[in-house]
């Protein structure tokens, strides 16, 4: 048996395994008291915050790197499927999916230069201020059809199928949340042995200017095993415009060192300063 034909298998028993836990929820529950339980279907508060600054977050976001003419897109979002609340504690499963995309900006036309497609299936728990996640996901990262031929670049089979541990905590002296987890790489291409990414950070501040925009900051830290233990280390700073709706604007300004978030660059290091829109679903 191939490495791609158990990768697939183990991709759809985790799906078949969701599925079912989803389809048994409403059973398991007849016996109980419905003053203490609720089932909601897509609900629309998620119970884990973002993390912020990172730049594989769940995101729908347009970033200018300002030495560059180049341009980073990402189209996707994270979305609720169903919340099960039991006392104090909620349990919520969700979907979330996005395509990220380097652009290079030429007079007169757009080069899109590289394509990375990232999927989780998160498990969320709330307690309080606490948020615990566990999580399945996957990314593949490409150059575009026409990169190789345009700037003389070798392509790889970067892929990666992981495993998501993390924890979030409100801490109401910093305005705001901190983070931490690690993923453990089960199938990964090309460096199949060395599993582990180790992240933490925090979004800060998130001070109120007025009903309608708040200012905030944010940190986010990823070690990487595949890369000798090195980091990728992003600095956020940004301000949220209808900062109490479920659905926000934000526009930031990231500093980003380390090693590449791309797959195909993920041996080399960049520093760029980003000017960035966001919406957060």
């Amino acid at each position: 048996m191939n490495l791609s034909f158990k990768l697939i298998t183990v991709r759809r028993r985790w799906c078949a395994a969701v599925l079912c836990w989803l389809i048994a929820i409403p059973h398991s529950l007849e016996a109980q008291d419905s003053t203490a339980t609720q089932i909601q279907y897509l609900p629309g508060t998620k119970i884990f915050p973002l993390f912020t600054a990172d730049a594989r977050a769940h995101q729908f976001s347009l970033s200018k790197i300002t030495e560059k003419r180049e341009w980073i897109g990402a189209v996707g979002a994270s979305v609720p499927v169903i919340q099960l609340d039991v006392s104090n504690v909620s349990v919520q499963a969700s979907v979330a999916a996005t395509i990220f995309n380097r652009l290079i900006k030429k007079p007169g036309h757009l080069e899109v230069y590289t394509i990375d497609y990232k999927v989780d299936f998160p498990v969320d728990i709330r307690i309080a201020r606490l948020a615990l996640r566990v999580a399945a996901g996957h990314i593949s990262c490409h150059f575009a059809d026409d990169a190789i031929e345009l700037y003389g670049e070798r392509s790889i089979q970067h892929v990666n199928d992981y495993i998501t541990l993390a924890a979030a905590y409100d801490v109401a002296a910093i305005q705001g949340y901190l983070y931490a987890g690690a993923n453990y790489s089960y199938g990964t291409q090309p460096i199949p042995n060395k599993p582990w990414l180790l992240q933490a950070g925090g979004d800060v501040g998130n001070i109120a200017l007025n009903e309608f925009l708040s200012v905030y900051g944010a940190i986010d830290l990823k070690i990487k095993e595949e890369v000798g233990w090195g980091s990728t280390r992003s600095f956020q700073i940004g301000c949220k415009l209808f900062p109490r709706s479920q659905h926000q604007l934000r526009i930031a300004y990231t500093l980003r060192m380390g090693f590449e978030e791309r797959g195909q660059f993920y041996l080399k290091k960049e520093t760029v300063n980003l000017i960035s829109a966001f919406l957060d679903f």
